[in-house]
């Protein structure tokens, strides 16, 4: 099936797709993920720009990391605390979150990129010079 032939897929499977790390648009595992932490302009499936030409679309996905990453350090010192009430060690439990903020936006740094991806798509559906683009792309690269 060529790419002008694909209609979009629903809200609700491009977020599932982004949280799984794979392309929103075409549900392609690599997306445009050369490794963990670099990427590529665009996604080896459906040909979808990373940035999609627009300034500052690196912000969307910091935003996004900030808030997923916050609320998981929220939830784990609400556990921690349920857990150890009413002496809570807190340099432990200081400690133990520190480093966890160090880690979790490691850990769901590709994430929360295909996230914000899968909202600008919703957002912003793509139009019918970034499709061409896209085609155009793959066609290149075959």
């Amino acid at each position: 099936m060529s790419f002008q032939q694909h209609t979009p897929p629903s809200n609700g499977k491009m977020i599932v797709r982004s949280l799984l790390r794979r392309c929103p648009n075409c549900g392609n595992h690599q997306a445009w993920f050369v490794s963990w932490f670099k990427q590529g302009e665009r996604c080896v499936g459906c040909g979808v720009k990373r940035t999609r030409d627009t300034d500052g679309h690196e912000l969307g996905s910091m935003t996004i990391a900030s808030v997923v990453n916050i609320v998981l350090i929220m939830i784990a010192i609400g556990i921690a605390i349920a857990i150890t009430a009413p002496d809570v060690p807190v340099l432990t439990l200081y400690i133990v979150l520190a480093s966890a903020a160090l880690v979790f936006p490691v850990l769901t740094w590709p994430m929360t990129h295909t996230l914000w991806m899968a909202i600008d798509l919703i957002l912003r559906p793509m139009g019918i010079d970034e499709v061409a683009e896209a085609q155009a792309w793959l066609a290149d690269q075959s």
